[in-house]
């Protein structure tokens, strides 16, 4: 695994930043954080009820609903944005949504990049170009580049991988922090579009369970996001005698896949629920 402070001359896919003339490039907060070099480490309270000024994981909020209440930019001023700075990101299928924290964005490239960006002028601070095996699309059966999300706690940036890790870097330096083995790629082909959210002090993760891989793929799992130990792994495939089992007509059980769980899920913390949409089960 390597961090490069460079970007390909190859990169297709362009990041840009629009901004109003006459408002700051981030809020004032987000540049005394930055100008300080003081990282706050990101916690559960703050995922929970997240500053206006910050975009701390996919959708923004763990219900998933994707709005800001910023408003600084309505339906009177949106035609005056201008473009202030764009750059290229990695090449493949860009599905990815930045993060948006201390004058930062840290973005999710396709084929397991992640990027730390200056917010304000575009310049790159640090890039993690994860060294993934030459045969894991192939192993995969393809659709191994985009990758939907990451997530951040504390001093780290975590993610999921298509070599079936998750793995954690420095905030600060790009740097691996931690990494730890959910499957053997080569055994239960497990493949990962999406990162995960964090959930009461534990990464959730969700998976693209296909035929090759085996009903046992078919997982989400919670790690301990401080040190990559895994803390419970959820099946979503019953085995005869489960409860469940009787919903799926008699298929024999090494014969019952697609139930993947590759969107990223979602969290209720009143409730300390994780709602997690399925993809329904094969074969059909």
């Amino acid at each position: 695994m390597s961090v490069q402070r460079v970007v390909s001359p190859s990169a297709l896919v362009l990041a840009t930043v629009l901004l109003l003339p006459g408002l700051d490039a981030v809020p004032a907060v987000a540049q005394s954080a930055a100008q300080n070099d003081g990282f706050v480490p990101v916690t559960d309270a703050m995922l929970q009820n997240p500053s206006p000024d910050d975009w701390l994981m996919w959708r923004r909020t763990l219900n998933g609903w994707g709005y800001s209440p910023l408003d600084q930019i309505d339906r009177d001023n949106v035609g005056e944005l201008q473009m202030v700075w764009t750059r290229a990101l990695a090449s493949g299928a860009q599905e990815g949504t930045p993060l948006a924290y201390g004058g930062t964005l840290y973005m999710p490239n396709p084929n397991e990049v992640v990027q730390a960006i200056d917010a304000v002028t575009g310049d790159l601070k640090w890039e993690y170009r994860r060294d993934i095996p030459d045969d894991v699309a192939e192993v995969m059966g393809g659709l191994t580049e985009n990758n939907r999300n990451i997530a951040i706690y504390g001093s780290y940036i975590i993610d999921t991988s298509n070599d079936d890790y998750i793995y954690a870097l420095d905030v600060n330096t790009g740097e691996l922090a931690w990494e730890e083995q959910i499957f053997d790629y080569h055994v239960h082909p497990a493949r990962h579009s999406s990162g995960p959210i964090i959930a009461n002090g534990k990464a959730i993760s969700g998976r693209s369970c296909r035929p090759r891989a085996g009903p046992v793929s078919c997982v989400i799992l919670a790690h301990d996001p401080r040190t990559g130990k895994e803390l419970w792994r959820t099946r979503l495939i019953p085995r005869p005698g489960e409860p469940g089992d009787e919903t799926w007509g008699g298929v024999p059980y090494e014969e019952r896949m697609h139930v993947g769980s590759w969107m990223v899920p979602s969290f209720d913390p009143e409730l300390n629920l994780v709602p997690d949409a399925r993809h329904p089960g094969g074969p059909s």
